[in-house]
This record gives structure tokens, sequence and C-alpha cells, in this order.
């Protein structure tokens, strides 16, 4: 039998290769790095503060209180504790609205990348701007999507996992001595069972999703609608899918390993350079402001350091990312009906037809 996965690898080779090389571009790297480092996951910071105290014990120089009715400055102090206590409990409560606003914020970032990323790999033409306007309808609709099938996905997951844990539990109750070695060791096995549980199913589901993306583009649907169109496919053809889904097992593995090498290479690289420009930085303002704003001063720095050693690696992961994409898209071509105006396919629409055939395309929206 004739199967997709492979001949979408010698396509995702050769559209790589015209992608990044010819001719090879700096900023269409850089642009396509830009769309990786959103689309790669959010990450997290993590920032701490330096409070001060204040002193009011000067030397010779403590104010005439002896006006003051007694008992007041203890209130007062009392209050005082109080409000700082409050102001604390603010601090860490507007730390994770934060937070929260921020994940949000780049997980829907970050699904409307996911469009751009495929009308910029089947253009050969990165335009984030342009595209991010086009389809943020798109996008938002997939980030909906996206929670909505992580809440399916969790509720059951969490559900099993309790149970799990509580059969453990009992069974831990009732065991002695070697058996209780027994109990652990299938407490392990349980815990792993339900992480690969989850990895699997994940990738299932992300598959579905990833590939709703280019139907919808180019179909004219909505997400959810290019979805269950998707699914109807694999109910109709779901042998080519299944060895698909072990084909990009292989390919991520081997991607992965790849990814990780230079990734390392690029993180040691990164974390040296940024080291030596710290550590004179930090001297350098030691002589000029006290030890405590130094540090205050180094929170904001080593947030942007952070930020740049994750564009790094983004880049670095970039031309797997970009292959990886282009093998989806080129079984997709062959596994669902649907022509996608591809730059090297026969059947690629004129250049001057181009923008308005996807502004139709992608009009309709969830």
């Amino acid at each position: 039998m004739y199967w997709y996965v492979i001949d979408a690898v010698d396509h995702a080779i050769e559209r790589t290769r015209q992608c990044l090389f010819e001719p090879f571009d700096i900023k269409k790297w850089l642009k396509l790095a830009i769309i990786v480092f959103f689309i790669g996951g959010s990450g997290s910071f993590n920032s701490g503060g330096n409070g001060g105290s204040y002193d009011s014990s000067y030397d010779g120089s403590n104010p005439d209180l002896s006006w003051v009715p007694p008992g007041f400055l203890d209130i007062l102090n009392n209050f005082a504790g109080h409000l700082m206590s409050y102001s604390t409990w603010a601090l860490i409560a507007g730390f994770f609205v934060v937070l929260f606003l921020f994940i949000i914020i780049m997980g829907l970032v970050g699904s409307v990348m996911e469009f751009v990323f495929v009308e910029s790999l089947v253009r050969n033409d990165i335009r984030i701007r342009k595209y991010f306007s086009r389809y943020m309808g798109k996008g938002l609709s997939l980030f909906v999507l996206r929670v909505l099938l992580l809440l399916l996905f969790m509720i059951p997951v969490v559900i099993v996992s309790l149970l799990i844990f509580s059969m453990i539990v009992t069974t831990e109750k009732v065991m002695l001595g070697s058996m209780m070695f027994l109990g652990i060791f299938l407490s392990i096995i349980s815990i792993l069972a339900i992480v690969l549980l989850f990895v699997v199913a994940g990738s299932i589901i992300g598959s579905f999703t990833s590939m709703s993306v280019p139907v919808s583009m180019y179909t004219g649907s909505g997400i959810f609608s290019a979805l269950f169109s998707v699914f109807r496919q694999f109910r109709s053809n779901w042998q080519q899918m299944i060895i698909y889904w072990i084909g990009r097992t292989v390919l991520a593995i081997a991607a992965g390993i790849i990814v990780i090498i230079l990734g390392l290479l690029g993180l040691v690289i990164s974390g040296i350079v940024f080291l030596i420009i710290d550590a004179a930085l930090y001297f350098i303002l030691l002589a000029i402001m006290s030890d405590a704003m130094v540090w205050l001063l180094f929170i904001p720095i080593l947030v942007v350091e952070l930020i740049l050693i994750m564009f790094v690696m983004a880049f670095i992961g970039m031309p797997v990312n970009v292959f990886m994409k282009y093998h989806m898209l080129s079984f997709l071509e062959k596994w669902y009906p649907l022509k996608m105006p591809m730059f090297d396919a026969p059947h690629k629409i004129a250049d001057s037809n181009l923008d308005e055939w996807l502004d139709k395309a992608a009009l309709p929206e969830d």
C-alpha cells in the first residue's frame, strides 16, 4: 500500500530547502523564529523583589511624641501592620492575575501565529502583521477550541488519576513488609501509564487540531467545522492516519534529538556570554550604588536575558519546525481533498489573484 507519510518526507525536505536556503535570507529566518517563538509554548518568568525596612530610631533624632494620647501609637502600628499584610496578599493576588492574563494573551497570540505560520510556509512569503490581522478571528476560535479540548481531556484524566490514587492508598494500607514494595512498584507503573496516556492522547488531539488550521484557511470554513471535517476524513481513511502518527513519532524523536543537541550548545554559549556581561555590569553598578539597588536593577535585565535565550532556542529549532510543518502540509495535500495554494504546486494560483482568493477563503468565522 502507498503510504502518504513516507512520500511527504521528500516533499517536506525540498520545500524546507527552498524556503530557507533559496535564497538564504537572515530576515526571513528571524521572522520565522519570531513565529516559532510564540507558537512554541509559553515561558514562565520568575521574578523577585527586594523589600526595604524603615527604622525610625535615628541617633539623637527621635521626634517628641509626648503629646500623642496614650495607646494611639499602638493602634496606629497595628493598623499599619494589617495594611502591610493586606498589601502583601494584594501583591500576591496581583501577581497571579498578571500571570494568568499573560498566559491567556500568549495562548491567544500563539493560536493566531499558527495561521500565520501555515500561511507563511504555503506562500513562502513571511508577512507577520498582514497575516496576523487577517487570521485574528480564526486564531481566537482556535484558542477557544484548544481550551475546550483541554478541559474535556483533563476532566476524565483527573477522575481516573484520583481513582487510581485511592486504590493505591487503600492497597498500601493493607500491605506489609515485602508487599509494600509491590504496592510502590504498582504506583509508579500506574503513574507512568497515566503520563503515557496523556502524551499519546494529547498528540492525537493535537494532530487533528493542527490539520484543521489549513483546512479552515483554504476552505473558508470555521475552525470547529474544519475539525469535524478532519474527523470525517479520518473515519473514511483511518489507515493512512494511523501510519502518519507512527511516522510523525519517529520524525519527532529524530528531530528532538537534533534540537536538544543544538539547543544545549546554544544555551551554553548564550549563558556564558550573558554571565560575562552580567558580571561586568554588576561590578560597574556596585561602584556607584548599593548592593540592594544593583540587584533591584538586575531583575528586568535578567527577564530580558531570559527572553533572549528563549528566542535563541526558537531560532535554533526553527528549521526543524519548518520541516515538520511542511511534512504535515504535504501529507494533508494527499490525505484530505484540499487544494492549497502551495508556492511550488502546479495548481498554484497566480500571485495577482492570490490575496483576493485568500481573503474570500478567510471570511467565514465560527
